[in-house]
């Protein structure tokens, strides 16, 4: 009988018709995914040793549908419990790395990216009980919460520099857990995620306050100088035109976040 691990780990992997022109991946024939778990909407899954299983969310499709398009027979997918450690130079054991990661100038020197394949703002969420902050200034005054090494951190140390010194956390489940738990007065980290965490769980926590305006753009990184890039950026392109892209969009992360106030 196969171990439960085996079982698992079967489960995780999507099997697709075999090519004669195989695009350039670390195993021939294979997709590894690099992502950093979990987020609402984007990805959540089991992890099993670093293996991720039962995978699913708006990336983890995403990844499955670019694997048909490169006529990849499977995907797998790993966990980096930090997000940093996915930005690193360097090598890279997974082809391509996704994680709500938007493009800067400074981490484009240290890794590739991809096409962009999502427009995102940050959004600020704040715990229950709590009047909804109308501008940047009544942010300030709040215990604020971000994502260690994200554009959400740097933007709270920016722009807007709170009286009292923020608290950077290592990942996404952190932040809700002390915002339900009213340790944060606010989180700020990305709008389209913190809509979905909402709209799960209404009763943990109060309102969506709004979006900062930030103008990210999501890419998938890769391996500085990787071949895989160009044939990454053709699929793309694909599911951009045949609108499997926005379907996928509107089925996990439902609402268009440019709708929100927006908090200046």
């Amino acid at each position: 009988m196969r171990s439960l691990v085996a079982a698992l780990a079967i489960a995780a992997t999507l099997v697709l018709p075999a090519s004669a022109a195989a695009p350039p991946t670390k195993t021939p024939g294979e997709l590894l995914v690099g992502l950093a778990m979990p987020s609402a909407g984007f990805q959540v899954g089991a992890v099993r040793g670093r293996d991720v299983v039962f995978a699913k969310g708006f990336e983890i499709d995403l990844a499955r549908e670019l694997a048909k398009r490169l006529e990849l027979r499977r995907v797998r997918f790993v966990n980096e419990p930090l997000f940093s450690t996915l930005l690193v130079a360097g090598r890279k054991e997974w082809d391509v790395a996704l994680a709500q990661i938007s493009v800067t100038s400074a981490r484009a020197k240290r890794v590739d990216f991809s096409s962009p394949y999502l427009a995102v703002d940050q959004g600020v969420l704040v715990r229950a009980g709590l009047p909804r902050p109308g501008s940047l200034a009544a942010l300030r005054s709040l215990q604020l919460c971000a994502e260690r090494a994200s554009t959400g951190g740097q933007l709270v140390l920016d722009r807007i520099k709170p009286r009292r010194k923020p608290r950077l956390l290592e990942n996404p489940s952190k932040l809700s857990y002390e915002l339900f738990t009213k340790r944060c007065d606010a989180i700020v980290f990305d709008a389209p995620a913190l809509a979905v965490l909402r709209r799960q769980a209404p009763d943990r926590y109060g309102a969506l306050a709004g979006r900062i305006v930030t103008n990210e753009r999501y890419a998938i990184a890769l391996e500085r100088g990787s071949p895989l890039r160009p044939r990454l950026d053709a699929a793309l392109r694909g599911l951009v035109a045949d609108g499997t892209l926005e379907r996928l969009r509107k089925r996990w992360l439902g609402t268009d976040t440019a709708r929100l106030p927006t908090l200046r």
